[in-house]
Protein backbone atom coordinates (compact mmCIF):
# COMPACT_ATOMS: atom_id res chain seq x y z
CA UNK A 1 0.00 0.00 0.00
CA UNK A 2 1.36 3.75 -1.01
CA UNK A 3 0.88 5.44 2.60
CA UNK A 4 2.03 8.50 0.94
CA UNK A 5 -1.08 8.75 -1.16
CA UNK A 6 -3.59 8.48 1.26
CA UNK A 7 -5.49 11.47 2.15
CA UNK A 8 -8.74 10.07 3.19
CA UNK A 9 -9.43 7.54 6.38
CA UNK A 10 -12.83 5.88 6.16
CA UNK A 11 -13.40 4.81 9.90
CA UNK A 12 -15.33 2.44 11.80
CA UNK A 13 -16.00 2.85 15.44
CA UNK A 14 -16.58 -0.65 17.06
CA UNK A 15 -13.40 -2.82 17.49
CA UNK A 16 -11.05 0.24 15.70
CA UNK A 17 -11.21 2.76 18.32
CA UNK A 18 -11.21 1.02 21.53
CA UNK A 19 -8.31 0.92 24.12
CA UNK A 20 -5.73 -1.86 24.21
CA UNK A 21 -8.31 -3.95 26.27
CA UNK A 22 -11.13 -4.09 24.03
CA UNK A 23 -13.51 -1.73 26.85
CA UNK A 24 -16.52 -1.48 24.74
CA UNK A 25 -18.28 1.68 24.00
CA UNK A 26 -21.41 1.78 25.65
CA UNK A 27 -24.75 1.60 23.53
CA UNK A 28 -27.22 4.05 25.48
CA UNK A 29 -27.72 7.35 24.78
CA UNK A 30 -26.76 8.37 28.12
CA UNK A 31 -23.32 6.83 27.95
CA UNK A 32 -19.75 8.69 28.32
CA UNK A 33 -16.32 6.86 28.13
CA UNK A 34 -14.43 5.94 31.16
CA UNK A 35 -11.15 7.42 31.10
CA UNK A 36 -9.14 4.86 29.98
CA UNK A 37 -11.13 5.42 26.28
CA UNK A 38 -11.06 8.88 26.79
CA UNK A 39 -7.15 8.53 26.49
CA UNK A 40 -7.17 6.39 23.56
CA UNK A 41 -9.27 9.00 21.53
CA UNK A 42 -7.80 11.53 22.93
CA UNK A 43 -3.82 9.92 21.45
CA UNK A 44 -5.59 9.32 18.01
CA UNK A 45 -6.65 12.47 17.57
CA UNK A 46 -3.59 14.12 18.19
CA UNK A 47 -1.56 11.46 15.80
CA UNK A 48 -4.29 12.50 13.18
CA UNK A 49 -3.48 16.35 13.81
CA UNK A 50 -0.17 15.51 13.71
CA UNK A 51 -0.72 13.53 10.14
CA UNK A 52 -0.72 14.50 6.55
CA UNK A 53 -4.42 12.82 6.44
CA UNK A 54 -6.63 15.68 4.97
CA UNK A 55 -10.49 14.02 6.19
CA UNK A 56 -10.89 11.95 9.13
CA UNK A 57 -14.74 10.57 8.44
CA UNK A 58 -16.15 8.19 10.85
CA UNK A 59 -18.13 5.17 8.77
CA UNK A 60 -20.05 3.63 11.59
CA UNK A 61 -23.44 1.94 12.45
CA UNK A 62 -24.15 3.94 15.08
CA UNK A 63 -26.47 7.32 15.63
CA UNK A 64 -26.04 10.53 16.91
CA UNK A 65 -27.13 10.25 20.28
CA UNK A 66 -24.91 7.25 21.12
CA UNK A 67 -21.90 8.70 18.70
CA UNK A 68 -21.78 12.33 20.35
CA UNK A 69 -20.68 11.67 23.68
CA UNK A 70 -17.45 9.49 21.83
CA UNK A 71 -16.20 12.02 19.03
CA UNK A 72 -16.58 14.91 21.22
CA UNK A 73 -13.21 13.91 22.16
CA UNK A 74 -11.74 14.56 18.17
CA UNK A 75 -10.60 18.09 18.45
CA UNK A 76 -9.33 18.19 15.23
CA UNK A 77 -10.93 20.57 12.33
CA UNK A 78 -10.03 16.78 10.19
CA UNK A 79 -13.04 15.41 12.29
CA UNK A 80 -16.02 16.97 10.58
CA UNK A 81 -18.43 14.31 8.85
CA UNK A 82 -19.95 11.52 10.29
CA UNK A 83 -21.33 8.78 8.39
CA UNK A 84 -23.75 6.94 10.61
CA UNK A 85 -26.41 4.28 10.43
CA UNK A 86 -24.60 2.35 7.96
CA UNK A 87 -24.29 5.51 5.61
CA UNK A 88 -27.75 6.21 5.75
CA UNK A 89 -27.58 9.18 7.76
CA UNK A 90 -24.21 11.76 7.22
CA UNK A 91 -24.01 14.13 9.97
CA UNK A 92 -21.77 18.09 9.13
CA UNK A 93 -20.61 18.98 12.46
CA UNK A 94 -19.20 22.02 11.39
CA UNK A 95 -22.74 22.98 10.52
CA UNK A 96 -24.13 21.42 13.12
CA UNK A 97 -26.90 19.39 10.61
CA UNK A 98 -27.51 16.41 8.36
CA UNK A 99 -27.18 16.33 5.02
CA UNK A 100 -29.47 15.88 2.66
CA UNK A 101 -28.08 12.51 0.98
CA UNK A 102 -30.42 12.70 -2.07
CA UNK A 103 -29.52 16.45 -2.74
CA UNK A 104 -26.02 15.46 -2.61
CA UNK A 105 -25.68 12.71 -4.31
CA UNK A 106 -27.23 14.10 -7.01
CA UNK A 107 -24.72 17.31 -7.27
CA UNK A 108 -22.03 15.24 -6.86
CA UNK A 109 -23.45 13.47 -10.13
CA UNK A 110 -23.99 10.13 -8.38
CA UNK A 111 -27.77 9.52 -9.65
CA UNK A 112 -27.73 6.29 -8.79
CA UNK A 113 -27.01 6.63 -5.77
CA UNK A 114 -29.45 8.99 -5.30
CA UNK A 115 -32.14 6.59 -6.62
CA UNK A 116 -31.54 4.61 -3.93
CA UNK A 117 -31.04 6.96 -1.14
CA UNK A 118 -34.92 7.99 -1.60
CA UNK A 119 -35.19 4.12 -1.07
CA UNK A 120 -34.89 5.46 2.99
CA UNK A 121 -38.95 5.88 2.72
CA UNK A 122 -39.25 2.32 2.75
CA UNK A 123 -37.37 2.34 6.31
CA UNK A 124 -40.83 3.69 7.59
CA UNK A 125 -42.72 0.60 7.06
CA UNK A 126 -40.17 -1.91 8.12
CA UNK A 127 -39.65 -0.08 11.46
CA UNK A 128 -43.75 0.45 11.54
CA UNK A 129 -44.02 -3.24 11.09
CA UNK A 130 -41.14 -4.01 13.97
CA UNK A 131 -42.74 -1.53 16.82
CA UNK A 132 -46.51 -3.57 15.83
CA UNK A 133 -45.30 -6.77 14.84
CA UNK A 134 -41.43 -8.01 14.20
CA UNK A 135 -40.47 -7.05 17.90
CA UNK A 136 -43.47 -9.05 19.55
CA UNK A 137 -42.15 -12.12 17.12
CA UNK A 138 -38.71 -11.54 18.48
CA UNK A 139 -39.21 -11.43 21.93
CA UNK A 140 -41.64 -14.83 21.97
CA UNK A 141 -39.15 -16.10 20.22
CA UNK A 142 -36.06 -15.45 22.37
CA UNK A 143 -37.60 -14.59 25.73
CA UNK A 144 -36.78 -11.32 26.49
CA UNK A 145 -37.07 -7.73 25.65
CA UNK A 146 -35.97 -7.20 22.16
CA UNK A 147 -36.20 -3.32 21.71
CA UNK A 148 -35.02 -1.26 18.28
CA UNK A 149 -32.55 1.45 18.45
CA UNK A 150 -33.74 5.08 18.21
CA UNK A 151 -32.52 5.06 14.46
CA UNK A 152 -34.24 6.54 11.18
CA UNK A 153 -32.57 5.25 8.50
CA UNK A 154 -32.10 1.00 9.45
CA UNK A 155 -33.24 -0.94 11.70
CA UNK A 156 -31.12 -2.30 14.46
CA UNK A 157 -31.66 -4.30 18.10
CA UNK A 158 -29.40 -6.24 20.21
CA UNK A 159 -28.13 -9.69 19.51
CA UNK A 160 -30.01 -11.57 22.97
CA UNK A 161 -26.94 -13.39 25.19
CA UNK A 162 -26.35 -16.27 24.56
CA UNK A 163 -27.36 -16.88 20.80
CA UNK A 164 -25.13 -16.46 17.86
CA UNK A 165 -25.78 -13.77 15.23
CA UNK A 166 -25.97 -15.81 12.25
CA UNK A 167 -29.54 -17.60 14.26
CA UNK A 168 -30.45 -14.07 15.27
CA UNK A 169 -30.33 -12.73 11.66
CA UNK A 170 -32.00 -16.36 10.01
CA UNK A 171 -34.70 -15.46 12.04
CA UNK A 172 -35.27 -11.74 11.91
CA UNK A 173 -35.06 -12.28 8.02
CA UNK A 174 -38.00 -15.45 8.19
CA UNK A 175 -39.71 -13.06 10.04
CA UNK A 176 -39.45 -10.02 7.92
CA UNK A 177 -40.07 -12.10 4.90
CA UNK A 178 -43.43 -13.26 6.16
CA UNK A 179 -44.67 -10.07 7.80
CA UNK A 180 -43.80 -7.75 4.75
CA UNK A 181 -44.78 -6.91 1.26
CA UNK A 182 -42.14 -9.03 -0.89
CA UNK A 183 -41.29 -5.59 -2.59
CA UNK A 184 -40.68 -3.95 0.55
CA UNK A 185 -38.69 -7.25 1.73
CA UNK A 186 -36.99 -7.30 -1.58
CA UNK A 187 -35.00 -3.98 -0.65
CA UNK A 188 -33.50 -4.89 2.32
CA UNK A 189 -30.59 -5.96 3.16
CA UNK A 190 -29.67 -8.05 6.42
CA UNK A 191 -26.17 -8.20 8.36
CA UNK A 192 -24.59 -8.07 11.82
CA UNK A 193 -22.00 -7.24 13.76
CA UNK A 194 -20.90 -8.56 16.92
CA UNK A 195 -23.38 -7.29 19.03
CA UNK A 196 -26.02 -5.74 16.94
CA UNK A 197 -28.63 -7.10 13.78
CA UNK A 198 -29.24 -4.38 11.04
CA UNK A 199 -31.48 -4.21 8.38
CA UNK A 200 -30.47 -1.93 5.84
CA UNK A 201 -32.72 -0.49 3.03
CA UNK A 202 -30.51 -1.45 0.29
CA UNK A 203 -27.44 1.28 1.36
CA UNK A 204 -24.41 0.59 3.30
CA UNK A 205 -20.77 1.83 4.65
CA UNK A 206 -19.58 1.77 1.00
CA UNK A 207 -22.35 4.27 -0.80
CA UNK A 208 -21.00 6.27 1.88
CA UNK A 209 -17.01 6.14 0.83
CA UNK A 210 -18.40 6.58 -2.31
CA UNK A 211 -20.76 9.90 -1.66
CA UNK A 212 -18.15 11.31 0.12
CA UNK A 213 -15.14 11.16 -1.85
CA UNK A 214 -17.05 12.44 -4.63
CA UNK A 215 -18.23 15.41 -1.87
CA UNK A 216 -14.57 16.39 -0.74
CA UNK A 217 -12.90 15.81 -4.30
CA UNK A 218 -10.60 13.08 -3.42
CA UNK A 219 -10.60 9.70 -5.92
CA UNK A 220 -10.76 6.69 -3.76
CA UNK A 221 -7.21 5.57 -4.86
CA UNK A 222 -6.41 8.06 -2.13
CA UNK A 223 -8.83 6.71 0.39
CA UNK A 224 -8.39 4.16 3.40
CA UNK A 225 -11.23 2.00 4.97
CA UNK A 226 -10.44 0.63 7.61
CA UNK A 227 -13.04 -1.97 9.94
CA UNK A 228 -13.24 -5.10 11.80
CA UNK A 229 -16.50 -7.16 11.40
CA UNK A 230 -18.86 -8.62 9.38
CA UNK A 231 -20.47 -5.67 8.87
CA UNK A 232 -17.60 -4.10 7.20
CA UNK A 233 -18.16 -7.02 4.60
CA UNK A 234 -19.22 -4.68 1.69
CA UNK A 235 -16.21 -2.32 1.98
CA UNK A 236 -13.85 -5.22 2.36
CA UNK A 237 -15.07 -7.14 -0.56
CA UNK A 238 -15.17 -3.79 -3.14
CA UNK A 239 -13.09 -1.64 -1.80
CA UNK A 240 -9.12 -1.46 -2.92
CA UNK A 241 -7.43 -0.18 0.26
CA UNK A 242 -8.61 -1.38 3.41
CA UNK A 243 -6.78 -1.97 7.16
CA UNK A 244 -8.15 -3.85 9.80
CA UNK A 245 -6.92 -4.54 12.88
CA UNK A 246 -5.56 -7.22 14.70
CA UNK A 247 -8.60 -8.41 16.88
CA UNK A 248 -10.55 -8.50 13.43
CA UNK A 249 -12.91 -11.38 12.35
CA UNK A 250 -11.32 -13.98 10.70
CA UNK A 251 -13.58 -13.21 6.82
CA UNK A 252 -12.23 -9.37 7.53
CA UNK A 253 -8.56 -10.49 8.11
CA UNK A 254 -8.84 -12.39 5.01
CA UNK A 255 -10.68 -10.11 2.82
CA UNK A 256 -7.72 -7.33 3.85
CA UNK A 257 -4.44 -10.11 2.80
CA UNK A 258 -6.12 -11.19 -0.29
CA UNK A 259 -5.86 -7.40 -1.52
CA UNK A 260 -1.94 -7.54 -1.50
CA UNK A 261 -0.42 -4.40 -1.77
CA UNK A 262 -4.11 -2.79 -0.91
CA UNK A 263 -4.43 -4.39 2.18
CA UNK A 264 -2.76 -3.89 5.71
CA UNK A 265 -2.94 -6.40 8.71
CA UNK A 266 -1.96 -4.07 12.00
CA UNK A 267 0.05 -6.04 13.80
CA UNK A 268 -1.53 -4.06 16.74
CA UNK A 269 -5.64 -4.17 17.70
CA UNK A 270 -7.71 -1.51 18.48
CA UNK A 271 -7.30 2.10 18.42
CA UNK A 272 -3.72 1.27 18.65
CA UNK A 273 -3.26 0.12 15.22
CA UNK A 274 -4.62 3.24 14.06
CA UNK A 275 -2.13 5.43 16.03
CA UNK A 276 0.60 3.12 14.81
CA UNK A 277 -0.43 3.63 10.81
CA UNK A 278 -0.97 7.62 11.28
CA UNK A 279 2.60 7.89 13.20
CA UNK A 280 3.86 6.26 10.21
CA UNK A 281 2.74 8.14 7.25
CA UNK A 282 5.03 10.23 5.44
CA UNK A 283 5.43 13.40 7.55
CA UNK A 284 6.91 15.54 4.75
CA UNK A 285 3.58 16.70 3.30
CA UNK A 286 1.93 17.03 6.35
CA UNK A 287 1.84 20.59 6.29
Amino acid sequence: MKFSEIRIIFQDVDGCLNPADGEDFGVTPDWEPTPTQIQMLKNIDQALDESPIEHFVINTGRFWPILESLVRHFESPKVRYFVMEHACVVHDRLEGENLDLVALSKACGLEDLAERYRSLTSMEALLRWYDEQGQQAMEELYAMPMPRLDKVGNLSFAIPEGFTSEQVLAAIEAEAKAGLPEKDFQKLEFCCSDRFIDILPGIHKMDGIELMCAHLGVEQSNALAVGDYLNDLAVFEHFPQVMCPSNAHPRIKELTESKGSGGHLSSQAYGQSLIELLRHLPQADAH
